[in-house]
């Protein structure tokens, strides 16, 4: 199959009997296109299992079916995708989508001339329950096959649905209104210069389109899921959800506000913060040593780039989100020694990112989010209490001081993974980029950290994984603690394990753009090499040595945000904003 981009689509050339697989998401549902006009999954959001699995579709034209080797075109942007079919003197045309707040399956066909044609969806892999509505010349639905028959001669309309409580006619009567909505929202996402080529542009709207399409609303709920299949319960985490408004703090700045609102809601009475909160606002894995972290690093990042000093003032839960702010923080500091650093207690202790490695005693990873949230607070404090935001700058640069006192391994020239006693997990981990992000290394370590991302990290410069060119492996060499992995963690290269995660990846590529490095290959190489895999969204992670993680994964936005920001440090302080205060 041959690939092409062009205005921010995706193109596949290929035989029209091969699938080309395709994920989209709206509030309700999550849709899988088979790149044939057939439908390969239909989910709910809060349910789990699959209502409609490996649906197809065959068609038609003056009552022979097209040849399965004919050839087709198939393109794919946002929430939709348009099949382009030739056979003989035959051109036909399938557009699927789903509209950003419905749970419809949106079908618009067409063919080049007036004629016969026929098309058959084939719902028999499906629960009981699907309805719908066409404006097809003739149609019938066959009980007995579970298929559905549209008898066209130049064009139809089909709307899909699960429950009979959706109405399928009222949004067959609203089809072109929706079908403007998906048209509007592309066209809305600006494209910066940075992104000049047609692929460079291809990856920025896949990674915008992996946040948007995944930003749920349920009630007051209003915040960005882990991903497509991550969604039963539907919730949102901390760390994800910080990395995924990355890409939209200039297109939809209005939903990272809502994701705050959202996410303080799963903060504890003694500020203690879970991994995430359901939709029903109650925690989702309780006491994780990174969210707090990422709570006030959301707040400041986003009073820093868009001047919105409200946001403190909401209140949620009794509390504004200032006070949670304070209180987060400082509930946190209660696992801090004398050293400044957080200490992740207990021989099992997998409750950060990493959830599936036991990373204890001082995790480099934590103490580099930790000194960042110290910064962030002193800045929000500094517009109430001078005196106090001092307070916490002063800790900051003693937490900053101990992690390079402690976890900085001179001889191999980066910071080692965690220190715990007289252990040391010292493989390099992906999450250590923080240091250079956060400016916690100075200008020489920056260089030697760098230098051994680009040796050990980027495979393409690193045999001794055994695996070949890959992208930027999230550790090297892989965990050797004994029973430090475990569930898909347990084999090398596999999930946390030196798998690629392209969010990381492109956290990389910042860095390295930031510091005058070549960053092409941590940027685009998940891309490359996924759409090689025939996945033409972003991926959660990814290795020759395991399977696909979850499609369409919010976090993988962040590819799209080293775009936005290419001439600009995103981390520094906008001195204007701060002094308006």
């Amino acid at each position: 199959m041959k690939k092409t981009y062009r205005s921010g689509r995706i193109f596949v050339a290929a035989k029209y009997r091969e699938n080309v697989i395709y994920d989209v998401c709206s509030n309700d549902v999550y849709v899988t296109f088979d790149g044939k006009g057939g439908i390969a999954e239909y989910s709910l959001c809060n349910q789990n299992g699959r209502l409609l699995w490996d649906g197809t579709m065959t068609v038609f034209a003056g009552g022979k079916k097209l040849d399965p080797l004919c050839p087709k075109r198939v393109k794919m942007i946002g929430r939709s995708m348009t099949v382009f079919v030739k056979n003989g003197e035959a051109q036909i045309e399938i557009c699927q989508f789903v509209a950003p707040n419905e749970r419809a399956v949106f079908y618009e066909i067409k063919a080049n001339k007036p004629g016969d044609y026929d098309f058959i969806l084939d719902l028999n892999h499906s629960q009981s329950g699907f309805h719908y509505d066409t404006n097809a010349l003739v149609e019938r639905y066959v009980y007995e096959n579970k298929t559905i028959l549209l008898h066209v001669t130049r064009s139809a309309r089909l709307v899909l649905a699960y429950d009979s409580a959706i109405n399928c006619t009222r949004m067959l009567s609203l089809f072109s209104e929706y079908k403007k909505q998906v048209e509007d929202e592309i066209r809305n996402v600006k494209v910066p210069s940075s992104a000049a080529s047609e692929k460079d542009r291809a990856i920025y709207l896949s990674g915008v389109f992996s946040a948007l399409e995944n930003y749920k609303e349920v009630g007051p709920f209003k915040a960005f899921s882990a991903g497509a299949r991550i969604d039963a319960p539907i919730r949102t985490y901390f760390q994800d959800s910080y990395w995924t408004g990355l890409c939209l703090y200039r297109n939809r700045p209005d939903l990272i506000r809502n994701q705050i609102l959202t996410i303080a809601h799963g903060i504890e009475g003694n500020g203690d913060c879970p991994a995430g909160v359901t939709f029903v606002f109650r925690p989702w894995r309780r006491n994780y040593y990174d969210s707090p972290s990422f709570f006030v690093m959301t707040v400041y990042d986003y009073i820093n780039h868009t001047g919105d000093f409200s946001i403190l003032r909401e209140t949620v839960n009794g509390k504004t989100v200032y006070d949670w702010c304070l209180l987060v923080i400082n509930k946190l500091s209660d696992y801090e020694d004398k050293t400044g650093l957080i200490v992740k207690n207990g021989k099992y202790n997998d409750r950060d990112w990493a959830d599936q490695i036991n990373r204890t005693g001082y995790v480099t990873y934590v103490e580099l989010l930790y000194a960042r949230s110290l910064s962030c607070l002193a800045g929000i404090v500094g517009t109430r209490d001078q005196n106090r935001a001092r307070y916490y700058r002063e800790r900051c640069e003693k937490t900053k001081s101990a992690i390079n006192e402690f976890l900085w391994d001179d001889e191999k020239g980066y910071y080692v993974n965690y220190r715990d006693g007289d252990f040391a997990e010292d493989n390099l981990s992906v999450d250590t980029i923080l240091a250079v992000l956060f400016g916690i290394s100075d200008e020489k370590q920056t260089e030697r950290l760098l230098d051994n991302f680009s040796k050990l990290l980027e495979t393409r410069n690193n045999p001794k994984t055994g695996l070949g060119d890959f992208g930027v492996a999230s550790v090297f060499p892989c965990y050797r603690g004994v029973n430090r992995c475990f569930s898909n963690s347990v084999v090398d290269y596999e999930f946390q394990n030196g798998a690629v995660w392209p969010y990381w990846s492109a956290l990389v590529a910042y860095a390295e753009l930031r510091n005058g490095r070549d960053h092409t290959y941590a940027l685009t190489s998940p891309f490359e090499w996924n759409v090689k895999r025939g996945n033409y969204t972003p991926v959660e992670c990814y290795s020759p040595n395991t399977p696909d993680g979850s499609p369409l994964h919010a976090a993988s936005s962040v590819v799209a945000w080293v775009y936005d920001w290419i001439d600009k440090d995103f981390f520094k302080e906008n001195e204007a904003v701060w002094k308006s205060k």
